[in-house]
């Protein structure tokens, strides 16, 4: 009688291995064997992962938080969404947090809540007092629970540069990244991912958020340490500030000269003196199209005396700003606070009417 272990030896035999277990297979039946192991494998590359492996995938975009759901906080926001990440909100107004959610945003009902719930907090608020305001007592953004921290706050607000750097402080006192991360456009601009973001701050938290804020404006520039991206946003918006009463007096000066409008701001666009400001404010000024402001007067008045004060520690000389002043001023006292910053043109309109019934 043959001996059956000499046979199995006299046969090849061969191992095939699949997602962890052995199996041996000698002769024919090894072929057919490779080829079902072979069609199981392609179907478990095809096959969903599980829910927890599908959790941690989506958790590859950092969670954001919103302190301030106004304008420039839901542009943001709503691109944010678009783009995956889960965004989280708080802000004091009711409406702004419905708006918000309708946007698909989670809102919350404190800083702290914003803080503790993601990896980055963005602020946008009126002025940075409000922004230091809203990381103080205890359920400020800096409240937050042991464990809890975000791995950076990112300002931005248009900002003192004094406030930007004493927020800083208060932030590395509990080791968290402070960006000022001021921004250059309006909300409009943000909506359509346009704009500049200047930042000042650690480099290692620039380049925590320069990735995401590649894909949420069309341009970034790292200005240096803390307080130096707050510093250019007041220089930037200190000079839109003059330039909107440069392009009020200019065009009244040449409809009052005998200049047809439109001939006026076409020849003006295409000329040496053209600039975006004059692109975007001239029609609206000759219009008179106040309503509906994308940036109003109030905003820009908080501007230029941000730029005065800067001028003012830094000893520079402003002339052209102290004569474009009294004309924000006058806006405001006129009740123009709420309406687009083209209407510096309506006060040089208004002091050239007083001017004419003096002359009565």
């Amino acid at each position: 009688m043959p001996n059956p272990n000499s046979a199995r030896r006299g046969r090849q035999e061969t191992r095939l291995k699949f997602q962890g277990a052995v199996f041996r297979m000698a002769g024919s039946g090894c072929t057919f064997l490779k080829s079902i192991l072979n069609s199981l494998g392609k179907n478990t590359k095809n096959a969903q992962p599980s829910g927890e492996i599908m959790a941690k995938r989506t958790r590859k975009k950092p969670i954001v938080g919103f302190i301030g759901l106004g304008l420039m906080g839901r542009a943001f926001s709503a691109n944010l969404i678009e783009d995956g990440h889960r965004v989280l909100g708080a802000d004091p107004d009711r409406t702004a947090r419905e708006k918000f959610k309708r946007l698909g945003g989670e809102p919350v009902l404190s800083p702290r809540e914003v803080a503790e719930g993601v990896d980055f907090v963005f602020i946008s608020v009126p002025n940075s007092k409000i922004s230091i305001q809203a990381a103080r007592g205890k359920e400020g953004f800096l409240a937050f629970a042991k464990g809890r921290a975000p791995a950076l706050v990112c300002d931005t607000t248009t900002a003192d540069p004094a406030d930007s750097r004493r927020l800083a402080g208060m932030c590395k006192k509990k080791g968290v990244d402070y960006l000022d991360g001021c921004i250059s456009g309006h909300s409009e601009n943000v909506k359509n991912r346009v704009g500049l973001l200047v930042a000042g701050g650690p480099l290692r938290a620039y380049k925590k958020v320069a990735p995401i804020f590649a894909k949420l404006l069309s341009d970034q520039i790292y200005c240096g340490p803390s307080g130096a991206g707050a510093t250019m946003k007041v220089v930037i918006n200190y000079l839109t500030c003059l330039q909107r009463c440069a392009i009020a007096e200019t065009l009244r000066l040449g409809l009052r000269s005998g200049v047809r409008g439109d001939i006026l701001l076409d020849a003006l666009q295409r000329s040496a003196a053209t600039s975006r400001q004059l692109h975007t404010r001239g029609p609206r000024m000759l219009k008179r199209r106040f309503a509906k402001p994308v940036s109003t007067v109030a905003v820009l008045h908080k501007d230029i005396n941000l730029g005065m004060t800067l001028a003012k520690r830094s000893q520079s000389l402003t002339p052209v700003g102290e004569a474009s002043l009294p004309f924000y001023e006058e806006a405001i006292r006129s009740g123009y606070g709420d309406l687009d910053s083209a209407v510096v043109y309506k006060v040089y309109e208004d002091r050239e009417k007083k001017k004419r019934r003096r002359k009565q």
